[in-house]
């Protein structure tokens, strides 16, 4: 491969692409169009077709590490000057996120704008001494038997009753929130006691989760995302939270928030979940009063945005927040078992 003294690299690619849009390494198709987060090899310096005139095999690609400025295509309206991060589809926007790219030197009116973009030096950080604030756990090790506490963990467990939160003998690492078919009010989950992330500085939470038992009985709830604190029986009673949903013995996939001033009661998403099966979920904060919900299944590069066409806003909350799995149900004896298998956490960090 040869890298011209202006930085552009030729990439073997099977798949048409627009110019001035991020890009990624592909196994199949050599070039793939970068999501918001994946660290592009560059961005295209003009269309790639692959059939009739002007086809071609290689695509001219002008790297993310080249000196100087590069056309990148706008995902949305956006200011010059503005910090923009990776989008969608290879375009870049002004939400902020773990990859920021550059400093738009133009502004974009309309999504398809081509802006002129000042690169940040690869692997910089958006903020001004320090990088971001990041947690990642794969729960790899023991949690022991259900009513047994942990100790030296930044995880915190709620049990009452039912079979509690415990360690699934499997690759990886999973955690196991469940309850056996006792007539009984039972609660199973897992929450960080010192809630890490600041509400206000733009939190991003992923979970890879699945549900192995839904139960039988809509006495059953289940809950993901983020919240202010913890309850042992009632997570409608936590004061801010923005929640993944599911009810008893139904596999549709809700979203819903509260943060004691605005509340958005539980909408479909249209998704139905399949049982033992694995996906990743994701709560974006980034904008409190345009909080937005995400889902991919395993293997998926790209983000399937949830209930776009409803505002979740949780504009009136300060403080903390703490990623949390919350299972519950009110006096029956329906089963459930609910499994996570890694919780990933940022934002940016609060100067001290």
């Amino acid at each position: 491969m040869q890298v011209t003294k202006e930085g552009v690299a030729s990439f073997q690619a099977s798949a048409t692409i627009a110019p001035y849009l991020r890009v990624k390494y592909d196994s199949t198709d050599g070039l793939a169009l970068a999501g918001p987060e994946d660290k592009e090899l560059g961005t295209t310096q003009k269309r790639h077709i692959v059939s009739g005139l002007g086809a071609s095999e290689q695509a001219a690609v002008v790297l993310a590490n080249a000196q100087g400025t590069v056309q990148m295509t706008a995902a949305g309206a956006l200011s010059a000057f503005d910090t923009v991060y990776g989008a969608e589809g290879g375009k870049i926007d002004d939400t902020p996120n773990a990859n920021p790219v550059g400093i738009a030197l133009e502004a974009a009116t309309a999504d398809g704008d081509q802006i002129e973009v000042l690169r940040l030096p690869v692997g910089a950080s958006s903020g001004d001494e320090v990088g971001g604030l990041e947690i990642f756990d794969d729960f790899i090790g023991d949690f022991p038997a259900a009513a047994t506490a942990l100790t030296g963990n930044t995880w915190t467990k709620v049990e009452t009753d039912g079979l509690g939160v415990t360690s699934v003998d499997v690759a990886n690492g999973v955690l196991k929130l469940a309850f056996d078919a006792v007539a009984e009010a039972a609660t199973a989950a897992l929450y960080m006691a010192n809630s890490p992330f600041d509400i206000n500085q733009n939190p991003i939470v992923e979970f890879r989760a699945a549900v192995y038992d839904i139960g039988d009985h809509a006495a059953l709830d289940i809950n993901f995302g983020v919240a202010g604190d913890t309850h042992a029986t009632d997570a409608d009673a936590i004061v801010l939270s923005a929640f993944f949903h599911l009810d008893g013995s139904d596999l549709s996939l809700l979203c819903e928030c509260d943060d004691g001033t605005n509340e958005t009661a539980a909408v479909d998403s249209g998704v139905d979940l399949v049982d033992d099966t694995w996906y990743d979920f994701k709560v974006d904060l980034t904008d409190i009063s345009d909080v937005t919900f995400w889902y991919r299944a395993i293997g998926a590069t790209v983000w399937t945005r949830l209930c776009s066409s409803t505002t979740f806003s949780v504009a009136a909350a300060t403080g903390t927040i703490t990623p949390i799995m919350h299972v519950e149900k009110t006096s029956n004896d329906t089963t459930a078992d609910v499994r996570v298998d890694w919780i990933r956490g940022r934002c940016e960090r609060v100067a001290l």
